[in-house]
């Protein structure tokens, strides 16, 4: 175990000076910062236009996606393209030749973006709530530690559910373009697009079963005080099967693929 918080140590410190070195890359990302902030001024139309929807109000809607702007770069994980790329390349020659699992790797590179995202982006929201009378998050400890937990779970899960697609390309070449298809009806499910709670009932219960609203909606919930104890217990319970679901499945696909794995000139 002490030897492998040294390699996290070290590899987090890699992942760190990589998102240095992609600076323009990282501005990028923080400029998507806006996409919310743009359905957030639609959503505040409507309102304006029609009322209040499904006990929605202004502030509802300006707390959940200033919020969602945070929590989406916190929670979401892009593993799939680097597993697909050194795959596909055979550059997972060389990480297995080395004495840890590949995907530590990839790991501790997500978890340098995280560091990042949080000391640039975390102030940004930090301030807006602070100055903003319309953004209120009814936070007490227990629920500050069950936000904090959810987005640790959120991420772990997205992490795992791209980890599990990505094993697709031992077989295939068409991965990215499958995950992406998931990946978009993910979108409405998670809550990106629009809060769940403004969906009709139907697809709201299949959301709760899914584990798309788990990588965003679930945080968003808890932290803006719309769950109760028992619902929350019920989040984090889904959560861990999908979990639990999604490393099986990863575990059990990588030794088959490694197995038919072949690289030349790698």
């Amino acid at each position: 175990m002490r030897d492998l918080i040294r390699v996290y140590r070290a590899l987090l410190r890699v992942g760190w000076e990589l998102m240095l070195e992609y600076r323009a890359q990282a501005l990028l990302w923080i400029l998507s910062f806006v996409f919310p902030l743009v359905m957030m001024n639609v959503w505040l139309a409507v309102v304006d236009e029609a009322g209040p929807l499904a006990g929605w109000g202004r502030s509802d809607f300006i707390a959940y996606y200033v919020a969602a702007a945070l929590f989406n770069y916190l929670t979401a994980a892009w593993v799939l393209w680097d597993w697909d790329e050194d795959i596909r390349t055979g550059s997972l020659s060389v990480k297995l030749l080395k004495p840890i699992d590949p995907f530590h790797y990839l790991l501790t590179n997500e978890l340098g973006w995280k560091v990042f995202i949080l000391v640039v982006m975390g102030p940004l929201v930090a301030l807006a709530a602070w100055l903003s009378p319309e953004i209120d998050y009814p936070l007490t400890a227990e629920s500050l530690l069950a936000v904090a937990a959810s987005a640790v779970t959120g991420f772990a899960l997205n992490l795992m559910m791209s980890t599990s697609f990505a094993m697709m390309s031992f077989w295939s070449t068409q991965t990215k373009n499958f995950y992406q298809l998931v990946f978009g009806l993910g979108q409405f499910l998670s809550g990106w697009i629009a809060p769940l709670a403004l969906f009709p009932d139907t697809i709201r219960h299949v959301a709760t079963l899914t584990p798309f609203r788990y990588t965003l909606s679930f945080p968003l919930e808890i932290l803006m005080g719309r769950l109760s104890g028992s619902e929350i217990a019920l989040g984090f319970a889904v959560t861990a099967i999908w979990l639990i679901s999604f490393t099986i499945v990863y575990r059990v696909f990588w030794r088959l693929g490694v197995k038919r794995y072949e690289a030349v000139g790698a």
